[in-house]
């Protein structure tokens, strides 16, 4: 009987399809083995040339004639157990089980090619997670040789090294022409230069003064506008006295316009949808929504996958919904309700066959974010953990609800001749929305009488309110994360614009976190409370940038067509990579002209030297004292936990750090503080036992 090792993108999914396969009689012998996601990477430039380690002009482009991996130190164990077993186990051929899509491909090829290993390869293909969809993918295993197949993992190889060649090369050239740290990417400069726009709005924004008429018709008031232009502005104080003057004790109903508005639950969270509520109601950075969902994906079992882009889920998954919804009846707060939806059949049916909630065919590589079937029970979330555990729940619960039912009325009055409109709403049924009372805003819509047209109504008080014009606000994580996802919208090719939403946006749920943090950590961003502001440093980046399309989604949507075009087999891989080598040595060279004027980094000190007494300043790559020859040091990124400045500032002041969350090499993960004794850092747990 064949022999088989099946390969699963991270150690969730492995589990998931050993447990369907012991159930299965194929005819074929599976062992199982497990990546953690990226297990290799690309080469750092000295590793192919000893020479391309300096930072100079003259070595620019770097383009090696053939790329090669090396292992991620954070995966080293990982990476040697499976390659032992490909060695030693004597397979006939090995199956790719990682995530069905383009990543999936680029995790599986480039271990494979780092591996040397020569077995024939069988692709493990789907999206759902079932027991069915898990037993159709093995019974149905496709040859790696498949042209799709083939071409997506060519189209993932070349999207790897497209985005490291920009990366290394742009960034080097920005560099040395800047003299300071100056990082380049092609979804990282056009995300910096989104918000240096939204920057330059701000800084020469003039403010505007403009006035506003205001009738108080007792228990509601209305404002004036302009019948023509629907404007309630008015441009001057003049203007508005002369409107004042002609305004008579009362008003007469012109018109009434009642419309009902039915409002269903929204769809299931993908990632970007969680970070954006999570922002929302808890003022959450995107990192931390991530990091926190991951938690309840991987250690609590609680959750479903977190790095998704869909918002729906499959046909199969539906199926057993009930099993999710009765982990949810185990929460006291949630008891009575999932019990009521669970005993109305109908109800449970309608949901599993909407197509605004379950559509295999607007499924991504995963499906939407919902609750597992495991119970809270006694499990300890931490704050962070439970406030985002109660959304998804929340989110779930919402869909088997009746909608949010308003009736917003607009009554039109005239007086003296002049307009005036009064809004308001009057809710027929809170529906859904009542999981989310906690979060309302006090409504600032009147609730208006029952006023028929022609009928007077006196006028209270009329006065002139002297208003001022604002300045757009500044993204948030919730805003920044959504203007990435609809890049499109600062593209003017409407053809571009497709492509940039077909590719949905520029980088993906699991990335857009991570390069906002990269953007702060350099110094081209800042967070000022929940906003994100470009500080002088960004700001000159992209001045200095502004005529490489660098800067702009353009680049995304031009280079995406051209991968998709790879997959779809109407572009070869050679001219997809002549394409690559003419673009990048264009873009050297454009950079090498660049005149990068930029502002000089801010010194950062944190604190005084334990071993000399100098002072210790925040460097790239971490806090390092300033005096000559002597080498203390602390990095910025241990054991994969971040070392903030603030955490430096304690270590120096001989205090203990906040409770910082570390990866060991054997992959386990816990919590300790950090001290320095006699200038070396000392974990301080607070079990002695971990």
């Amino acid at each position: 009987m064949p022999k088989a090792l099946l390969i699963a993108e991270k150690p969730s999914l492995m589990r998931d399809i050993e447990k369907v396969y012991k159930k299965m009689n194929l005819p074929i012998t599976i062992e199982f083995a497990s990546f953690v996601g990226h297990v290799v990477e690309l080469k750092e430039p000295h590793e192919y040339k000893p020479e391309w380690k300096k930072w100079n002009l003259d070595l620019l482009p770097m383009m090696p004639e053939r790329y090669e991996f090396r292992v991620k130190k954070t995966a080293a164990s990982v990476y040697k157990n499976i390659a032992d077993q490909l060695k030693h186990g004597r397979y006939d051929f090995v199956i790719n089980a990682c995530d069905a899509g383009m990543e999936g491909e680029n995790i599986f090829y480039a271990f494979y090619k780092k591996a040397n290993c020569k077995l024939p390869v069988k692709r493990f293909w789907t999206s759902q997670t079932t027991e069915p969809a898990i037993r159709d993918a093995l019974n149905n295993l496709i040859d790696e040789n498949d042209l799709l197949i083939k071409n997506l993992r060519n189209a993932a190889m070349y999207r790897m090294i497209f985005d490291w060649l920009v990366g290394l090369n742009l960034t080097r050239a920005a560099t040395v022409k800047g003299g300071r740290t100056i990082k380049v990417g092609r979804v990282m400069t056009p995300t910096l230069a989104i918000v240096v726009q939204r920057e330059l709005e701000i800084r020469n924004f003039v403010p505007q003064p403009y006035f506003q008429i205001e009738l108080d018709l007792g228990g509601f008031k209305a404002l004036w506008f302009d019948p023509k232009t629907k404007s309630n502005k008015i441009e001057t104080l003049e203007q508005a006295q002369v409107i004042m003057q002609g305004l008579t004790q009362e008003v007469t109903v012109a018109d009434v316009k009642t419309e009902r508005k039915t409002i269903f639950a929204p769809s299931l969270h993908s990632l970007l949808e969680l970070q954006k509520e999570a922002n929302k109601f808890f003022g959450m950075t995107s990192a931390e929504t991530l990091k926190v969902a991951q938690s309840l994906y991987e250690t609590k079992k609680l959750i479903t996958y977190p790095r998704t882009e869909s918002k729906h889920l499959p046909t199969n998954f539906a199926k057993t919904i009930d099993r999710n919804l009765t982990a949810i009846q185990s929460m006291p707060q949630y008891s009575e309700l999932t019990t009521s939806i669970l005993q109305d059949k109908s109800r449970v049916q309608k949901i599993q066959y909407s197509k605004k909630y379950v559509d295999d065919k607007k499924l991504t590589d995963h499906h939407a974010i919902t609750v597992t079937d495991v119970k809270l029970g006694s499990k300890k979330l931490t704050p962070y953990e439970d406030k985002i555990y109660q959304l998804i729940v929340k989110r779930l619960l919402a869909i088997f609800m009746d909608p949010y039912v308003v009736d917003k009325t607009q009554m039109t009055f005239t007086c003296g001749g002049e307009h005036f409109k009064a809004t308001g709403n009057v809710v027929i049924d809170e529906g859904y929305t009542v999981l989310y009372n906690a979060h309302k805003k006090k409504q600032v819509e009147s609730n208006l009488p029952a006023l028929a047209v022609g009928e007077k109504r006196s006028v209270k008080d009329a006065k002139v309110l002297s208003k001022v014009t604002e300045p757009p606000a500044r993204y948030t994580d919730s805003t920044l994360l959504d203007a990435m996802f609809h890049a499109g919208r600062f593209v003017e090719d409407k053809a571009l614009q497709e492509v940039l939403k077909d590719a949905e946006g520029i980088g993906t749920s699991a990335t857009r976190a991570e390069i906002l943090e990269k953007l702060v950590a350099v110094g081209m961003l800042t967070r000022d409370g929940k906003s994100f502001a470009a500080t002088q440093f960004g700001m000159d980046v992209i001045d200095s940038m502004k005529h490489h399309d660098i800067v702009s989604p353009v680049l995304t949507a031009v280079w995406s067509k051209k991968l998709k075009d790879i997959v779809d087999g109407t572009l070869s891989s050679r001219q997809f990579y002549e394409d690559m080598q003419r673009y990048i040595i264009d873009s050297t060279a454009n950079f090498k002209a660049i005149d990068m004027e930029v502002a000089e980094k801010e010194v950062v000190v944190v604190g005084v030297c334990k071993k000399c007494g100098g002072k210790v300043i925040e460097g790239f790559k971490g806090y390092q004292c300033t005096t000559k020859g002597c080498k203390f040091f602390i990095s910025k990124v241990l054991m994969r936990a971040k070392i903030t400045p603030n955490d430096a500032r304690k270590l120096l002041a001989g205090k203990e750090t906040r409770e910082i969350r570390f990866t060991w090499k054997s992959g386990k993960k816990g919590k300790a503080k950090l001290k320095l004794e006699d200038d070396q850092l000392q974990f301080v747990f607070a079990n002695p036992k971990q």
